[in-house]
């Protein structure tokens, strides 16, 4: 006697993309959630380069608390204290839109 196979018992479905490519389908993603501002959505898509830098640095914890104070402050507190911020994030907070982007992305909502 043969043994079984699962296929057997179960019908194999191909999955039809209808010519895609997987760069097409990589195009077409639907955007991230971001927050909400009021009562509008914020996606990925709608922020730039530079908010997406300084939003990474609000979430990362390595360079301690940010509740209470602006970027640059706890950018110096993290240089002050030897954990090497990024050095990209200094010069946005130092330059002309410095004061553009020196609230932290809990700024007023905590």
């Amino acid at each position: 006697m043969q043994q079984a196979r699962i296929t057997d018992n179960f019908r194999q479905q191909k999955s039809f993309t209808s010519g895609r490519t997987d760069r097409d389908q990589k195009q077409q993603k639907a955007p991230e959630l971001l927050g909400v501002h009021g009562e509008a959505a914020v996606t990925n898509f709608d922020i730039s380069e530079e908010e997406r830098l300084l939003r990474s640095f609000d979430l990362a914890t390595e360079y301690g608390p940010c509740t209470g104070m602006t970027r640059l402050e706890r950018w110096q507190r993290a240089d002050q204290f030897g954990l090497q911020p990024p050095l990209q994030v200094k010069q946005m907070l130092t330059g002309p839109q410095g004061e553009q982007w020196n609230r932290c992305l809990w700024d007023g909502r905590v």
